[in-house]
């Protein structure tokens, strides 16, 4: 993946040849298709703030907050609205799935060009 990472960054800005890249990652995404996420409780004593819909280290780490300040009895205008939330969408049984994740994967590579 890093040297994926590396030939990517270098189709997105070819006039910075000689950036380092310290670190790169890479991993599973959770995605929903209506972009929501899940706040709240799971089942009994089990909570969470999960699908951040590629913004996990921003998006995780204030929800994960606010979660917390939740079960410790605090509220606010922000939880009010993640509690609000609809959440993900189902997702549909498979083969379904699969198709519309293997079809939506490949038509944004193919929109993405060289910088996929």
């Amino acid at each position: 993946m890093a040297k994926r990472h590396r030939l990517s960054f270098e189709r997105r800005f070819p006039m910075l040849p000689d950036v380092d890249l310290e670190y790169t990652r890479s991993g599973s995404l959770a995605l929903s298709q209506n972009h929501e996420g899940f706040f709240g409780q799971l089942s009994p004593n089990v909570y969470g703030a999960l699908c951040c819909n590629g913004l996990g280290i921003t998006r995780g780490t204030v929800t994960g907050t606010l979660l917390a300040d939740w079960i410790a009895g605090k509220n606010n205008a922000p939880i009010a609205h993640l509690l609000s939330s609809l959440g993900p969408n189902t997702a549909p049984p498979e083969p379904f799935l699969s198709l519309g994740v293997n079809a939506t994967l490949w038509w944004g590579e193919h929109k993405a060009g060289l910088e996929s």
